[in-house]
């Protein structure tokens, strides 16, 4: 009884806390994990649980998801392969069906239907293909369902591939409209420094500017999983806050935090929006 009036209390506040928004939730490979060699199923679904908490707010969820290549690898029983885009594209091809299909029971569960789109950039650099998009996004969300976002890895080349899913959420947020865009991560956010081999580092709660100090911070990939790191996670963070979308890099296993985050609450790191977003033309030429 004490848990049901402890939800219904958190569902009020997140009523009050703000209007409709348009958020996207880009999920990385070491969310996802765990860290381990496999789909952390348990994770997934608490996450699908704050995003369905958000949609009976009103708000409207964009999923952003990694995790194909890691979904194939397990599929398969972890087979030793040449380190060559032809496998991670084997990967990605026998792993996309198995991870969509993960999230379509997980947010079944809570009757939520979501629709797949695989994108790469090729799709986003034409204005028509762009403009196909958006639509279809758009569509998606005005008919009460998830949108699921993902490269695709089994037919995109180095020269049509956007390369990550951090610059990818971006360009979603900006085809979607998006009020935020929460890069969730396997750190609680950037540091003043690296936090795994420097005890003083200090969280940063907000950023104004970025500027090659900041790049320099950011660094490289951390995780063997993946392939973001912090230095494309600031890369996209810098785009989509010239197109007016709030940006948010926060720990993806930390309690709550999607909910968190959605309430407007001091989580992560905080990438101020311009004051004036761009134009929709100027958003596709960014």
């Amino acid at each position: 009884m004490a848990d049901t009036k402890n939800t219904n209390a958190r569902e009020q506040d997140l009523a009050a806390s703000a209007a409709s928004q348009t958020i996207v939730v880009k999920l990385g490979t070491s969310v996802l994990t765990g860290g381990t060699l496999k789909l952390d199923r348990a994770h997934m679904v608490e996450l699908v649980r704050q995003c369905a908490m958000l949609r009976r707010q009103g708000h409207k969820i964009i999923i952003v998801t990694s995790g194909a290549i890691a979904a194939g690898r397990e599929h398969l029983g972890y087979p030793e392969l040449p380190k060559t885009m032809a496998s991670k594209q084997l990967l990605a091809a026998v792993g996309q069906g198995r991870l969509i299909q993960e999230w379509e029971t997980l947010f079944g569960i809570y009757g939520i239907n979501i629709g797949q789109m695989l994108l790469t950039r090729a799709d986003l650099n034409d204005r028509e293909r762009y403009l196909n998009a958006r639509d279809m996004l758009v569509a998606l969300l005005d008919n009460g369902i998830v949108p699921v976002v993902n490269e695709n890895d089994a037919v995109a080349t180095t020269e049509i591939k956007v390369g990550d899913n951090d610059n990818l959420s971006a360009l979603v947020g900006i085809l979607g409209g998006a009020d935020k865009l929460l890069l969730m991560t396997d750190q609680p956010g950037l540091f003043t420094a690296d936090p795994r081999n420097n005890p003083d580092a200090e969280l940063i709660r907000e950023v104004h500017t970025i500027d090659e100090t900041l790049r320099k911070l950011a660094g490289g990939t951390v995780g063997g999983l993946g392939t973001g790191g912090m230095a494309t996670k600031l890369q996209a963070a810098d785009v989509a806050r010239r197109a007016g979308i709030e940006v948010i890099i926060a720990a993806g296993r930390r309690p709550d935090v999607i909910i968190d985050l959605a309430e407007g609450k001091s989580v992560g790191t905080r990438f101020l929006p311009l004051e004036s977003p761009l134009e929709s033309r100027k958003r596709w030429i960014l």
